[in-house]
């Protein structure tokens, strides 16, 4: 199916900036937190300042349309999930040899 590009996703979940009462901390939040689409605009905008953003990956695996926090070591995690997607590809990688 057709996949819907990341600007035009967030561009329907505009950020706001929040201050802490209490520490005076400002942070970026989305409007209607409750909504999937918010929290997706509040976690890219997280990893944008935090300076994560390359860690922010698409699932390699043809079938998976899935975005995930590259938690690995060296950044070079290729699947949303080992147990899933990477055991298929691994599984066809094997039976091909």
């Amino acid at each position: 199916r057709e996949v819907t590009p990341l600007g035009e996703l967030l561009a329907s979940a505009p950020l706001l900036v929040t201050i802490d009462e209490d520490d005076g901390s400002a942070r970026l939040a989305a409007a209607g937190a409750a909504s999937l689409l918010s929290r997706t605009a509040a976690a890219v905008a997280e990893a944008l300042i935090a300076g994560t953003w390359t860690r922010l990956k698409a699932c390699e695996a043809v079938t998976c349309h899935w975005a995930y926090y590259d938690r690995s070591p060296a950044g070079r995690g290729r699947w949303c999930s080992m147990q899933v997607c990477g055991a298929r590809a691994k599984m066809r990688r094997y039976r091909a040899k």
